[in-house]
């Protein structure tokens, strides 16, 4: 089904991509701005995952492939009447914990959060760390949902590569919750090399997935963000981090993300406002686009204009979240433009159109 566009505030796919080539190279010549419908829990999302049972953990059969690409044409098609700069990209379902499932821990559904978690492995020690197989059934079913995704897109919309939690997050999921933290302390040897086998991990699942995204104008998306990005573009996050400190990150982490950004052409880093984050740390990786959520609860614009101005003159940036008008307004009137995008969490296409209208006065 081919989208038509009636109203200026509706680009067309070709103009989209020009501009967020413009964004990648900081060439743009005002804000990307574009929308993200709905809530972000994907059991909440994607209604094919709301029957998914809660009762036990998680098989890759439970998931079924054609009703998710069915609900994710439906996001597609949600997204563009929205209109705006940003360019609906699909995954693997990004609800599943990818990694985490490969590495042997236990997924369960939760409705009443919308999300699905993961559980430390039963007995879980170096040694039960599974290596990489492409013939594991997590994968099987994450290159399943990639091919189907394809043919349903036809064209229309890019694949991307799915959420990837990084070595921080994973070294979270195997031990249990903070408890990663005091393993640093007592068994630093061992989890260094946790860090270096799950690293290998999220190198060679990322490289499954490239291989299996079509082209899409001579780059792919990203996923959740609704990006056009040059080809060989992977999600990267280490949310769990934040509860470290900057000299556990330096010894345990660093060396590891240092690694994925130069085993990808291009890095996409999603991080949060509050807690330790090591914004200098990326920067000075070449990540090619930083990605700064405004939380909920967390700081406002105008206490992150510093750390989105060091970012800007660095690197593209990505603000997301439910912002605030107060925010928008700030973001919009004091941050450089050259690569600046912000996507804002939306009810609906009319609100996505009244905020369009608000900021570049299109009547």
């Amino acid at each position: 089904m081919e989208v038509v566009f009636d109203n200026a505030w509706q680009k067309p796919m070709d103009d989209r991509v020009k501009m967020f080539q413009h964004f990648h190279c900081r060439q743009n010549t005002r804000p990307l701005f574009g929308f993200f419908k709905g809530s972000e829990y994907p059991l909440t999302r994607y209604p094919f995952s709301r029957t998914l049972p809660e009762s036990r953990a998680l098989l890759p059969a439970d998931f079924d492939v054609a009703a998710f690409v069915n609900d994710s044409e439906q996001l597609f098609l949600e997204h563009e009447a929205c209109g705006g700069d940003f360019i609906y990209s699909a995954s693997a379902f990004w609800g599943i914990p990818w990694l985490e499932a490969a590495l042997g821990c236990p997924v369960f559904a939760n409705h009443s959060t919308g999300s699905i978690h993961s559980e430390p492995p039963p007995g879980f020690s170096v040694d039960s760390l599974p290596a990489f197989e492409r013939d594991n059934p997590w994968m099987r079913l994450m290159v399943e949902m990639l091919h189907a995704l394809a043919e349903r897109a036809a064209g229309r919309f890019p694949l991307a590569t799915t959420r990837m939690r990084g070595v921080a997050d994973l070294l979270s999921a195997l031990y249990g919750a903070d408890a990663f933290v005091y393993a640093m302390f007592d068994k630093p040897d061992e989890v260094m090399e946790v860090c270096r086998r799950v690293t290998d991990l999220f190198i060679q699942c990322g490289n499954l997935q490239l291989q299996h995204i079509p082209d899409f104008y001579g780059g792919i998306g990203s996923f959740y963000y609704h990006m056009w990005a040059p080809k060989g573009t992977v999600w990267h996050q280490e949310d769990a981090a934040a509860l470290l400190s900057p000299e556990l990150y330096a010894q345990f982490i660093e060396p590891f993300d240092r690694r994925i950004v130069t085993s990808f052409p291009h890095v996409v880093m999603h991080q949060h406002s509050t807690g330790f984050v090591p914004t200098d740390k990326y920067l000075a990786m070449g990540m090619s686009v930083l990605e700064l959520h405004i939380d909920k609860g967390g700081p406002a614009a105008r206490d992150l204009y510093e750390r989105h101005a060091a970012i800007l003159k660095r690197c593209p940036l990505l603000i997301w979240g439910d912002i605030s008008t107060a925010d928008l307004d700030w973001i919009f009137g004091k941050l450089p433009l050259q690569g600046l995008a912000i996507i804002k969490v939306v009810k609906d296409a009319s609100q996505a159109e009244q905020l369009w209208k608000r900021y570049f006065n299109e009547q």
